[in-house]
């Protein structure tokens, strides 16, 4: 994949050419200079926005706009790449009328495309705005086909820009903080290490805390607590210091489940393993299989999402999640199992699962 020559801009809302989908490099995006016409666009408007509920990404990429437009700001919508949530989603947004939509951090899933379209048809019949804003893999049916139906779009993979840095260099004020909070979203979304100490504890503790509110009662409730936190410049207090704290102390029992579960198999030259537990990090616990078992690819199922996650160092793990429906990036990905919630203590049901994943891997790589 050629993830950093170029991303897909569409632009049918300040260019008279609608429709047009073009090619730009993403180092290129900070210098489009949208800025002005956007800030004039959103801060005479009612905004929505819909954001990846389950990384530091979704929920600062929010943050980072409620900073600059907090009064416009008419609802705050989280989801994954479950169907249901999409579906969900429609009902939620029934009622938005001229309004802006902002979509921030989700990627375009082939299987979610009709939900998105009939999504979007009653959205513009009610004559809503909407922008889309990612950096995941898309399919060239996918671009063509949602920007035949939205405003702007920026998407495609990229190891430039998250989705914070587009929402910020593209929408938002510029300051210390959000310069800062941009930088430490890269680093964490693109798995690097920060520099100093402070802001590797933070990316840490953030996606523990974000775990921890999505796998408890009043999710979007919490997760819009967070997003609020986080653009008031607060990254630690109470309500983050329990979240984390809760994170830890289940982990625990969690991670002894996944040691007890953990297999490997071997497809060509490429050594794979697979763990099965419930509730820990998706990226802690892909790394922790990779590193224990010295694996090209690690593969987390999350008993409680009934979602598998997908690290890789070498093959392109998003192949697999492509194969099941699923998407992400290369080295970073995830699918929701088709079938129901794998029971943890049956080894007959874990291992079908392994075995299901290797031979979906024996013919891709």
């Amino acid at each position: 994949m050629e993830n950093n020559k170029y991303v897909f801009l569409a632009d049918n809302l300040f260019n008279s050419k609608k429709n047009k989908i073009i090619k730009i490099n993403p180092s290129k995006i900070k210098n489009l200079n949208f800025f002005p016409k956007f800030y004039a666009l959103l801060i005479k408007n009612k905004i929505n926005i819909v954001t990846h509920m389950a990384d530091f990404d979704g929920i600062g990429s929010a943050a980072i706009l409620i900073k600059t437009y907090g009064k416009n700001i008419e609802n705050l919508f989280f989801i994954d790449y479950k169907k249901k949530e999409v579906q969900n989603l429609k009902s939620k947004m029934q009622n938005l009328k001229n309004s802006i939509i902002i979509i921030l951090d989700i990627g375009m899933n082939e299987d979610l495309l009709p939900d998105f379209i009939e999504i979007f048809a009653h959205l513009k019949k009610n004559k809503n705005t909407i922008i889309w804003l990612d950096h995941h893999e898309w399919s060239n049916n996918s671009v063509q086909k949602i920007s035949e139906r939205i405003d702007f779009l920026i998407c495609k993979e990229n190891k430039i820009n998250c989705a914070t840095e587009l929402a910020y260099s593209l929408l938002c004020k510029k300051d210390k903080f959000g310069d800062n909070l941009a930088d430490i979203i890269h680093i964490g979304d693109f798995n690097l290490r920060a520099r100093q100490k402070s802001r590797q504890e933070i990316i840490i503790k953030m996606a523990y805390v974000i775990n921890n509110i999505c796998s408890n009662k009043n999710r979007d409730i919490n997760l819009k607590k967070l997003a609020n936190y986080i653009a008031g410049q607060e990254l630690e207090n109470e309500f983050i210091n329990n979240a984390y704290k809760k994170y830890l102390k289940a982990s625990k029992l969690n991670l002894k489940i996944l040691n007890k579960t953990i297999s490997t198999f071997n497809v060509k030259n490429y050594k794979f393993a697979i763990g099965f537990s419930k509730n820990l990090q998706a990226s802690f616990a892909c790394s922790y299989i990779l590193d224990k078992t010295k694996s090209d690819l690690s593969i987390f199922y999350n008993s409680a999402t009934n979602v598998f996650h997908l690290r890789s160092r070498g093959p392109e793990c998003i192949l697999i999640a492509k194969a099941m429906h699923g998407g992400g990036h290369p080295h970073a990905a995830a699918f929701e199992s088709a079938g129901k919630q794998i029971d943890l203590n049956n080894i007959i049901e874990i291992k079908k699962a392994v075995d299901q994943i290797k031979n979906i891997a024996e013919k891709i790589y």
